[in-house]
């Protein structure tokens, strides 16, 4: 960075007054000749009696003109000259600050063989998990660079990924339940919790509250994640889980939300049942 260069950078962005300046004058750009000094005022966050002093020093120095009606400015060459320079200076500030703040992005995943740093190996996705294989496994559609040494089991980080990791697509079977009040887990048709459970076969199982946990419990079920289950839940289908979560009530809700969020942000489908499995139950939309 060269001394003027700095220079601008500090006029600009470090004194307030200069940048007020340029927010006045690009306003001033955007809506002339009809200026409001009040609209400015609301738009850049100063009062009336300050847009008012800046207009006096700015026609003062040459930056303003003024026309026959009171509320008529216009921009004097100078001034847009001023714009364009204080624009340039500070998009030059922004893509030199972006640079300086771009990282290379290491990606974890677990070595299945002992691995060199510098070597090219090929991705799978097992159980939720990255690993690194041979770059010629058969099941390999992604690759990355190791940036470290590894051993077999052992993490390992990995840069420059590209090609795209073969992955099945995750469920989601929520399990509505009763609440307290509608009798908790004494409510609920255990021998039908069983069932979906054996036939499902989840990978990972969630629970919210203390009816499901009472409801594990009873059917000997260990719960792999009991807090923040929305996201995990759909998280973990992402990676091609297959994930039963026990939820009470409106709960319902708030997961099928999570995993419409993921399904837009990543774009994918991941496909969820809902069945109510209170001894009196009704079935819901699939």
């Amino acid at each position: 960075m060269n001394k003027s260069q700095k220079i601008d950078r500090i006029d600009l962005l470090r004194n307030k007054s200069e940048f007020t300046r340029f927010q006045i004058l690009l306003e001033i750009m955007r809506n002339q000749p009809h200026i409001k000094q009040r609209e400015i005022s609301d738009s850049i966050g100063i009062t009336v009696q300050a847009v008012s002093k800046y207009f006096k020093k700015l026609i003062k120095e040459g930056f303003l003109e003024t026309g026959s009606d009171r509320a008529n400015y216009r921009l004097t060459p100078k001034a847009i000259e001023k714009l364009h320079e204080d624009a340039r200076n500070l998009e030059k500030y922004i893509i030199r600050t972006i640079k300086d703040l771009r990282i290379e992005r290491i990606w974890p995943a677990i070595a299945m063989k002992p691995i060199k740093a510098g070597e090219e190996v090929g991705l799978i996705m097992k159980n939720g998990v990255l690993y690194a294989v041979d770059r010629d496994h058969h099941e390999a559609k992604a690759f990355g660079i190791a940036v470290m040494n590894a051993n077999p089991e052992e993490d390992l980080g990995l840069t420059n990924l590209r090609g795209r990791v073969k992955l099945r697509q995750g469920k989601v079977f929520i399990i509505k339940l009763p609440s307290i009040k509608e009798g908790g887990s004494r409510a609920v048709d255990l021998r039908k919790v069983q069932k979906i459970y054996e036939e499902f076969k989840p990978d990972r199982v969630g629970v919210m509250g203390t009816v499901g946990r009472s409801v594990l419990n009873k059917l000997r079920v260990k719960a792999d994640f009991e807090f923040g289950i929305t996201k995990a839940a759909a998280l973990a289908a992402l990676r091609g889980l297959n994930v039963l979560i026990l939820v009470v009530g409106r709960m319902v809700n708030r997961v099928i939300e999570e995993i419409n969020k993921v399904n837009a942000k990543y774009v994918t489908d991941i496909m969820y049942s809902v069945e109510d499995c209170r001894k009196s139950f009704v079935l819901l939309d699939k």
